[in-house]
């Protein structure tokens, strides 16, 4: 006989979010990644500036792929970004939250995020994520560094 998957229970901010069923803590209760249909939908301009306030995101990192003054309008206007726009947003919220656990503390993660590195032939990975492409090779890196692969 079959038995029923338990029921999670309605998940405040600080105990964790719900996502696609499975409760999560740590890391991800700050970064609450984009889904395929929001990103689609646009993800409205007020959703990223709460990342860039709560230091999630940097407003370098945010401009790198919207102009300033671009999303600063997006803002006043109530407007949502454009397709690109969240996927690339998305990508810098992936990478942050692949640097987060494999280093586990927030602040190291931010300053390795923005620092050349000598795995990535002296690039700086949060540049390196504005494209998919250079996001794979943080994360390749990230991934190798959490299984002590320093080869």
């Amino acid at each position: 006989m079959a038995r029923a998957a338990p029921k999670l229970k309605s998940v405040s901010k600080t105990s964790g979010l719900k996502i696609s069923g499975f409760k999560t803590s740590g890391f991800a209760e700050k970064i609450q990644p984009f889904v395929h249909d929001e990103i689609m939908r646009g993800v409205p301009a007020k959703r990223v500036q709460a990342l860039i306030d709560r230091g999630v995101l940097g407003e370098k990192s945010v401009y790198r792929v919207i102009p300033e003054r671009t999303f600063k309008r997006r803002l006043a206007n109530h407007e949502a970004l454009k397709v690109p726009e969240g996927d690339a947003i998305a990508r810098f919220l992936r990478v942050t939250d692949a640097a987060n656990k494999a280093f586990g503390e927030e602040d190291f993660a931010r300053k390795w995020l923005n620092l050349p590195n000598p795995a990535l032939n002296g690039r700086i990975p949060i540049e390196l994520a504005e494209t998919d492409a250079g996001a794979r090779e943080v994360e390749d890196v990230l991934g190798r560094f959490a299984h002590g692969v320093y080869g």
